[in-house]
């Protein structure tokens, strides 16, 4: 696989990189994808990105995937675009509406989790049962080996 990237600053790029581009670039690297990652942040420039025509210069066999923010994606045009199988598939892991009262609350206007080629997770897909108290024990033990003078479990080192 060949990685292609386009980024806000292009100052350095790693060895297994085959492509790193600035905004102007975001074009030809939408083109080129069989997989597009959407992994930004929702701004002024970046919600509504991903429009109908940069959906259109996808490959019809690529795949869209979101784990930035929904907002990034038009959502109408996704909808249309994974309907009308004008690309093979998206996974959607973020939500163009969240709940905001009790009760249940669609992660879209449009029926995206009707469509065959979607798959939707949650954003939060990496809590599972017992995620919680495993973090708050390996916390705790840190805390503990820190007081003691001991290296912390999982030290990520600089």
């Amino acid at each position: 696989m060949q990685i292609c990237a386009v980024r806000r600053s292009i100052e350095r790029c790693a060895d297994d990189i085959a492509f790193l581009g600035g905004p102007g670039s975001t074009d030809d690297v939408i083109q080129w994808a069989d997989y597009l990652l959407i992994s930004m942040p929702a701004t002024p420039d970046t919600v509504g990105l991903i429009d109908r025509r940069r959906l259109g210069l996808m490959k019809s066999t690529a795949y869209l995937i979101n784990v930035g923010r929904a907002e990034i994606v038009d959502e109408d045009a996704l909808y249309e675009t994974l309907a009308g199988r004008m690309i093979a598939g998206a996974v959607l892991d973020v939500w163009y509406r969240y709940p905001r009262a009790p009760g249940s609350t669609p992660p879209a206007a449009r029926p995206f989790h009707e469509l065959r080629n979607v798959l939707m997770t949650p954003h939060v897909s990496g809590w599972t049962d017992g995620m919680l108290d495993a973090r708050a024990r390996l916390i705790a033990e840190n805390i503990r080996r820190v007081a003691d003078g001991e290296r912390p479990l999982n030290l990520v080192a600089a």
